[in-house]
């Protein structure tokens, strides 16, 4: 077997192991952790001792704990955003179970590690593609993801509304930004954390109706509303003032 061959088929099984194990697919609340762990092993495989910097976890104890500092103050704020998003659709927002959180932190994990690390680091250092643009350009695919598996791949299937596809993006190109300025995937773990946690994790019933609040539904009714799209403009402006000023240094302009 030829280094080529077998770094595409190690790649293919990194991929295959991201996409069966990472959304609950086979209806266990242990798959997501089981697809980090094939993952981590595959990247192992490819990047052998090299392989925490790929995959972004390549982090001290001090990054560790200000990541789940930050996660810990994300999630409170996700939930005071959402219960007063919620309230005004008479939708209330419930504890579930320990599985589902677990199943968060590793799902999100996942994702970080695979459409975020290796996907950002590849494009800069392989490809040669300048930071910003490959952050707005996989900022694009995870917006679009989001809306292809919705629509055509999900078993909660559903249409993301045109506002909560801006939202992810914009909030795609905070995560890249992120993740391509510190080198790991720490902080941007944190946030998408704290946020899906509530969103995903926890329970969401419309009074109205007395039913459960669908995935894509949740998308459209928080992350399309114009509180979330508003904070999603400011974070964004945030990243890419980031990166003007970088580009203005090394031009010294």
């Amino acid at each position: 077997m030829t280094p080529r061959l077998r770094k595409t088929i190690l790649f293919s099984l990194l991929g295959l192991s991201y996409g069966f194990f990472s959304y609950n697919f086979f209806g266990g609340w242990w798959n997501s952790s089981f697809g980090t762990i094939l993952i981590l092993f595959f990247s192992y495989l490819i990047w052998k001792k090299d392989f925490l910097r790929h995959v972004g976890l390549q982090v001290n104890f001090k990054t560790f704990a200000t990541s789940i500092i930050l996660a810990v103050i994300v999630t409170i704020c996700a939930l005071l955003i959402m219960k007063h998003i919620a309230a005004k659709q008479n939708v209330v927002i419930s504890y579930t179970s320990w599985r589902g959180y677990y199943h968060d932190i590793f799902y999100i994990i996942n994702e970080e590690i695979v459409i975020g690390s290796i996907l950002l680091f590849a494009l800069v250092n392989k490809r040669k593609v300048r930071p910003i643009f490959a952050s707005i350009g996989l900022a694009v695919i995870f917006s679009l993801i989001h809306f292809v598996f919705y629509k055509w791949i999900f078993n909660d299937k559903g249409i993301l509304s045109v506002s909560t596809l801006i939202t992810l993006f914009l909030v795609g190109f905070v995560r890249n930004s992120l993740i391509l300025q510190t080198g790991h995937i720490g902080y941007s773990w944190a946030l998408h954390f704290g946020w899906m946690m509530v969103m995903f994790g926890s329970k969401h019933i419309d009074l109205n109706s007395n039913l459960r609040v669908t995935e894509p539904e949740r998308f459209n009714l928080y992350l399309g509303s114009i509180e979330m799209l508003g904070i999603s403009i400011v974070l964004a402006g945030l990243s890419l003032t980031y990166w003007i000023k970088k580009y203005k240094s090394q031009h010294h302009i």
